[in-house]
């Protein structure tokens, strides 16, 4: 089973490397992303020399805006354009299971999320080091006190990027699970598209008290903090902290962390999962009970 799942992954991997969305949006990310970082100004003092964590994080910001994006017309064509273009039975007369067709293509959701998400942190951070390099993080205000030494604030980046991929694979999968309800490729893409606009303007700014129970709230969870951190704000900094604990990862000060952060940080790692599982399970679902 798992080696017929896998042989049917790399085919839906071989079908998404034939696209030329798949390449423009690769291209497009990375000029964002390259942009952020070249043209991000240093907090506060204009002439002082800007710390490479600033464009690192506003690198990583903006390419994973429009990443999220990709993602989802990725998620909304793998299944709906199967069907749109009558390839569906022809595969279903081979001896597949649906099951199988359907988790070879939560497979390739989750390894492009991961590839796309490796891409971003990898040519943010090479470019953020190689045109500013990495300095202490130190207060707005007085420079000469230090908040974080440049290593702590390398290890709370790898944190960050960690727990990125969680809610990113989940919105893709949400794109699949529309793709499995919607035989148009185009109208399972936009319907995608516009659930993830609601969720994201709508629902998250109206009801703040549900916002966190969410998956597309965490997106941003640790990039933003990550990034007043880079500007010498650490009110935040707790979230980190308790990942450091949980991590068995030996620090200084670190302070009462309460059970209530305990439990947020917990919660942005289950919440994404969550979701994810429910997505494949209903994804499955859906199609079982398709006609073929």
């Amino acid at each position: 089973m798992l080696s017929r799942i896998w042989t049917l992954t790399k085919v839906e991997l071989y079908k998404l490397s034939r696209q030329k969305l798949f390449y423009i949006g690769l291209c497009l990310v990375l000029a964002v992303v390259a942009l952020s970082v070249l043209t991000e100004k240093p907090a506060g003092d204009a002439k002082a020399p800007v710390n490479g964590f600033g464009p690192l994080v506003a690198g990583c910001l903006n390419g994973f805006r429009i990443t999220v994006f990709l993602i989802l017309v990725i998620g909304g064509l793998l299944f709906a354009s199967e069907t749109t273009f009558g390839t569906l039975k022809t595969i279903l007369i081979a001896p597949i299971r649906r099951s199988d067709l359907i988790l070879a293509k939560v497979l390739s959701v989750i390894i492009t999320a991961i590839t796309f998400t490796l891409l971003i942190e990898a040519s943010a951070l090479i470019l953020s080091w190689a045109m500013y390099g990495f300095a202490a993080i130190t207060d707005p205000t007085f420079p000469e006190m230090v908040h974080l030494s440049k290593a702590d604030m390398l290890i709370f980046t790898i944190y960050t990027f960690l727990h990125i991929v969680l809610p990113l694979i989940t919105i893709g999968l949400m794109g699949l699970f529309i793709s499995t309800l919607v035989e148009n490729s185009g109208i399972a893409v936009a319907i995608s598209i516009i659930i993830y606009l609601v969720l994201d303007f709508f629902m998250v700014g109206l009801f703040e008290n549900l916002s966190s129970y969410l998956f597309n709230y965490y997106l941003n969870y640790y990039l933003a903090t990550l990034k007043d951190i880079s500007e010498g704000v650490m009110q935040e900094i707790w979230k980190f902290k308790a990942i450091g604990q949980f991590l068995g990862v030996k620090q200084e000060d670190v302070g009462m962390i309460d059970a209530a952060r305990k439990f947020e940080v917990i919660k942005s790692l289950v919440i994404p999962v969550i979701y994810s599982i429910i997505f494949i399970i209903s994804s499955i679902i859906a199609v079982n009970r398709k006609n073929s």
